[in-house]
């Protein structure tokens, strides 16, 4: 009986001295939010790789290059997947934004920029209809980066 009460003691007691070693943690907020990434998985039709890389440097980064004008783009990318196996893209393409109300700027915001960039909503819709035979989209997403505080 003894043996037993010393077991449900010790056990007691290691239990209770786990239990203020997760209280003890440190639960302050050591980081911030930084930019909102934006990733486009694009797969990309055999054969038209360069094709669908001028399209995008004659459009895609003329309409970033207006929005960093302003800030609410920060930056960039493109990357290719080097080793992509059967149904990943072929490549991704990111935009960092300075934050989440870059995405809330209104539709004049974004018809000037395509006035400026493409000259009207027709030329829009037809350089999509052009690129549809270039790629399909994937996956789209959006990441909240996530900075360490000095």
């Amino acid at each position: 009986m003894k043996i037993k009460l010393l077991a449900v003691l010790v056990t007691f007691c290691f239990t209770a001295l786990c239990s203020l070693t997760a209280v003890a943690q440190d639960h302050t907020r050591n980081w911030d939010n930084g930019n909102v990434v934006a990733v486009t998985e694009v797969h990309i039709k055999p054969g038209m790789f360069n094709a669908y890389i001028n399209d995008l440097n004659n459009v895609w980064r003329k309409f970033i290059e207006e929005q960093m004008k302003d800030g609410s783009v920060v930056s960039y990318g493109m990357f290719a997947n080097a080793s992509a196996r059967e149904g990943e893209p072929d490549l991704y393409l990111t935009v960092s934004y300075a934050n989440w109300a870059a995405f809330d700027l209104g539709e004049e915001y974004f018809n000037k920029i395509r006035d400026n960039v493409l000259g009207s909503a027709e030329a829009m819709r037809s350089a999509g209809i052009k690129r549809g035979d270039l790629r399909t989209i994937g996956s789209s997403y959006n990441l909240q980066e996530v900075k360490f505080r000095d």
